[in-house]
């Protein structure tokens, strides 16, 4: 029997009331599970996820300003909230100039400012605007691209320093596609009627947003249509999100002779002198078929078209820091139309995403000094280690992989490196400058600064006590190319992690997450790098073959699953996290079996047995209420499945899960042995 996982709208169609949680209020953490969050009328073998999440759906109803809402969202918030007061009280304070402490109250304080920002308006960009309007030739267009590339305003391509993936200890540079102001490739080129409708509403925002920076409404659409035209013919030559994900597609590396021969229209000797880089080693193309069309384009898009399209790529890139009309319309599109939302951020936390992206690390020390106490710390590493057993059991008692391969994945789970809480080294901010004469002009040069940074490493060492979250980062992640798992304070609080919980709810939710993260160094991408982090083959041919078709039974298991009326998941580009989720839930349900041995808990807790509370908890964590325009979005872009496919997804192959909840031959959530998905 097929899984029933149609996600019916009018299930959230209730949800309709205004979030109203003052960001002054003051946060309470639970220690337990809220059972009374439980929906008993709903049968859990037909419907695990509104059984156990319908109570905190009703209570959390999505907040005008979210296109989505669960419980990474409502923690996210809480912790801007920890963050916010920590500005606040950095702000009352005097500081030294030059101090961090300046550099986090000024920057936030001027995003602040509304009057001071209305009051400018565009004025602070005009010397760029200048600099635009005196293009005339092709040399200037190549100039122009540098220039925005050291300010990291979107333009044609990207150039990062990152991992070779053939020597994971030094740092390369790499070249990607970029130039979008859509979100996704498929925007330009698909023909459904979504996408039609997402189309002409860029191009009506494109027009609008012009307008709004002084060009008449005529000029606007002629600069519009030629932006389209432009951006349409990078999507083209741009790799979708599966050919992206494949890192041998995407691994083409070149010397910078042959890289120049290549695509000789542009001069890209000068422009890594122009950008700062002293480098003359290899270079990854990571798309080649989108740097032919490039090369193309350069001499075949003339000087005036390119000049509408950097003015775009100027006012994209700084919509969020500009007047309140300019970044109403900014959200319009990109919110509104595109995700659903109702209305913008309050401006508190718009200006402190945009101080964290400035200042991350740092804001980062200040939370971890105040909220992350060291016992948090010694448990996390307790758990990743029972995490790190119970893995190497579940290896070892595979019957479809051979020994041969069993032996390296144990020597790669166990070279895994693990990163809690915060980084032991702080990164210096001592050059980035933050000024009080415009906001804007402060983003600008929190860009600058940062570019600096990531251009530094080409040609460089791995520096492998990196961070790449901050530390009161709400996330975790796998680094194939450095194999290791990191966990920022951030996401270790309530309902992830309870420093004195049940350990059914903490394996459930902070455990999943340790295995999830682990398993993606044994996903389809995961499995192609070595425990180096070196993109090497270590599977023999009948292993990689056996692990392909159980990862295919999961593909096809989400690929039936109807979001909204024909639109259904998509198996392929959610594989990896889906393939995590499923390991993520068995590992850590084997280390809660290790853990129960050693120390058993209750029988029953509110009325429910460990196995019981430990789907549960696995539930809560994905409970959401999601609006249908952000369910296509996220359908259609993100590789994560949406809240209710990562607990029914996994469940319905899990036998401890049909066992804990009765589930049977009939039921919405039954699949015979023969059909489930088992790998790790």
């Amino acid at each position: 029997m097929k899984i029933k996982l149609t996600l019916k709208l009018a299930t959230i169609a209730i949800i309709t009331m205004v979030f109203t949680n003052s960001c002054q209020q003051k946060l309470e953490e639970k220690i337990t599970l809220n059972v009374s969050q439980i929906d008993t009328t709903v049968d859990p073998a037909e419907d695990f996820y509104h059984f156990a999440n319908n109570g905190w759906m009703k209570e959390n109803p999505l907040p005008d300003d979210e296109s989505r809402y669960g419980s990474f969202d409502q923690l996210g918030k809480e912790t801007s909230m920890k963050v916010q007061t920590l500005l606040e009280d950095l702000a009352a304070g005097s500081h030294e100039q030059g101090t961090i402490e300046q550099k986090i109250s000024d920057f936030y304080a001027l995003g602040m400012d509304t009057v001071k920002i209305e009051e400018q308006g565009i004025e602070p960009l005009n010397p760029e605007f200048e600099k635009i309007a005196s293009i005339s030739t092709m040399e200037d267009v190549q100039s122009q691209i540098t220039h925005f590339h050291t300010y990291r305003i979107g333009s044609l391509f990207v150039l990062f320093g990152s991992m070779d993936p053939n020597n994971s200890s030094m740092n390369i540079a790499h070249f990607n596609q970029g130039g979008l102001g859509m979100s996704d490739r498929d925007y330009y080129l698909n023909e459904d009627e979504r996408t039609i409708e997402i189309r002409d509403a860029y191009q009506k925002h494109l027009v609008k947003m012009m307008v709004l920076t002084g060009i008449s409404e005529e000029d606007a659409f002629e600069m519009s249509n030629t932006i389209m035209k432009i951006e349409t013919r990078l999507a083209h030559a741009s790799f979708s999100r599966l050919e992206n994900r494949n890192p041998h597609a995407t691994l083409n590396k070149k010397s910078q002779e042959d890289f120049a021969k290549l695509y000789p229209n542009f001069d890209w000797k000068a422009y890594m002198t122009e950008i700062g880089i002293d480098y003359d080693g290899e270079i990854n193309v990571r798309q080649p078929k989108f740097f032919e069309e490039l090369n193309k384009m350069i001499v075949e898009v003339s000087v005036e078209e390119w000049k509408d399209y950097f003015y775009w790529n100027l006012i994209n890139t700084t919509a969020n820091y500009l007047t309140q009309k300019i970044q109403e319309q900014n959200f319009d599109f990109y919110g509104r139309t595109m995700r659903g939302s109702q209305e913008m951020r309050p401006r508190w936390r718009r200006v402190l995403g945009t101080t964290n992206g400035a200042l991350g690390d740092a804001i980062g020390q200040k939370f971890s000094e105040k909220y992350f106490p060291a016992e948090a710390k010694e448990r996390m590493v307790t758990l990743v280690e029972n995490l790190k057993v119970a893995y190497a059991q579940r290896i070892e008692k595979l019957e479809w992989m051979s020994n041969e391969t069993k032996l390296k994945a144990t020597d790669k789970l166990a070279s895994m490196r693990v990163k809690i809480g915060y980084p032991d080294e702080w990164r210096d901010f001592s050059e980035l400058e933050v000024g009080s004469n415009a906001y804007v002009l402060n983003v600008l040069a929190a860009n600058k600064f940062g570019k600096e940074y990531r251009n530094s490493k080409i040609g460089q060492p791995v520096n492998k006590e990196e961070w790449f979250f901050p530390a009161h980062t709400v996330n975790a992640y796998y680094h194939p190319l450095l194999n290791e798992i990191c966990f920022p304070a951030g996401i270790l609080q309530p309902p992830f992690f309870y420093l004195d919980g049940d350990d059914a709810i903490n394996y459930a939710a902070i455990g999943a997450v340790i295995g999830h993260e682990m398993s993606h160094g044994f996903d389809d991408q995961g499995k192609e790098y070595d425990k180096e982090g070196n993109l090497k083959n270590w599977w023999t041919d009948e292993d990689s073959e056996r692990f392909n078709a159980r990862t295919q039974v999961l593909v096809n298991q989400f690929n039936e699953i109807v979001i909204l009326d024909d639109l259904h998941a998509n198996g392929e580009l959610s594989l990896g996290e889906n393939i995590a989720d499923l390991g993520g839930l068995t590992i850590a349900y084997t280390a809660f079996q290790n853990a129960q041995a050693v120390n058993p808990q209750e029988e029953m807790i509110d009325g429910f047995t460990p196995d019981q509370r430990y789907f549960l908890s696995w539930a809560r964590v994905w409970a959401q209420n999601v609006r249908e325009k952000e369910m296509i979005r996220r359908t259609t872009e993100d590789v994560h499945s949406l809240g209710i496919n990562r607990v029914h997804g996994p469940l319905a192959n899990i036998p401890e899960f049909h066992a804990a909840f009765d589930v049977k031959e009939g039921n919405a959530l039954y699949l015979p042995e023969e059909e489930r998905a088992s790998i790790w």
